[in-house]
């Protein structure tokens, strides 16, 4: 049984995953700014907003588009579908994660680039680049979701948090101190993600964004990697 630390957020058994995925729950915030502020009005990671916005597309909602929405939401169940086959060949939650971020870095960095190259903006030519920038980003955000669903750690799921809000209002009396830190840790890391993105694109641009994600995800990855050569904190 792994030793219990006072940094743990979860049972012990899953070590040092939960500060590792509200990581990815950060990142979550940020690309989700990036895309509803500067990739035409979507949701990447989030699909309950992102369904959301398709019924404002389908209303003629003019800010909306359909085509990016459904786009989007095409490229996240094809990357979620992607980690389900991971799911299968790799038993490790771990190796799992590590392999996840990895793919993550190398679709985001794409994103980058095709922003770079081919900024986002009101022209034809430019919707082309803001509909492919969303793809990409939710192809990784499917991935990503799926592989956090595989992790299991109670309440981080890295992208929804709607049931951990309840969890807090509801269950209130009943649960632990520790149950409470994960479920309001989930919530900040959201919170301080999109705040932080949405600075950055509002004053910088996507760009430096996504520069900021792909960082934010290169630490998530060498910290996982540098635990599984030590010797991992967490079971299975």
């Amino acid at each position: 049984m792994p030793e219990r630390h006072w940094w743990h957020l979860a049972d012990p058994r899953h070590g040092s995953l939960p500060l590792l995925l509200l990581l990815l729950t950060l990142v979550t915030g940020v690309i989700d700014a990036v895309s509803l502020l500067a990739l035409g009005r979507v949701f990447v990671a989030n699909m309950t907003g992102n369904v959301v916005i398709m019924g404002f597309a389908v209303a003629g909602v003019p800010e909306f588009s359909l085509l990016t929405s459904c786009v989007a939401l095409a490229a996240f169940l094809i990357g979620a579908a992607a980690a389900g086959t991971l799911v299968e060949r790799l038993p490790s939650r771990g190796e799992l994660l590590r392999l996840a971020i990895g793919a993550e870095i190398v679709l985001l960095a794409l994103c980058l680039a095709i922003v770079l190259v081919w900024p986002p903006g009101p022209g034809a030519s430019s919707r082309a680049s803001t509909v492919i920038a969303a793809a990409v980003a939710a192809l990784a955000m499917g991935l990503q979701n799926a592989v956090a669903r595989r992790i299991a750690v109670p309440d981080l799921n890295t992208s929804v948090i709607s049931m951990s809000m309840v969890g807090l209002a509801a269950d209130y009396r009943h649960l632990r101190r520790q149950t409470v830190y994960r479920r309001a840790a989930a919530v900040l890391a959201l919170l301080v993600g999109a705040t932080v993105g949405a600075l950055i694109v509002r004053t910088a641009g996507p760009a430096p964004a996504l520069a900021l994600i792909l960082a934010l995800l290169a630490v998530a990855g060498i910290t996982a990697h540098l635990l599984l050569r030590r010797g991992p904190d967490w079971e299975g």
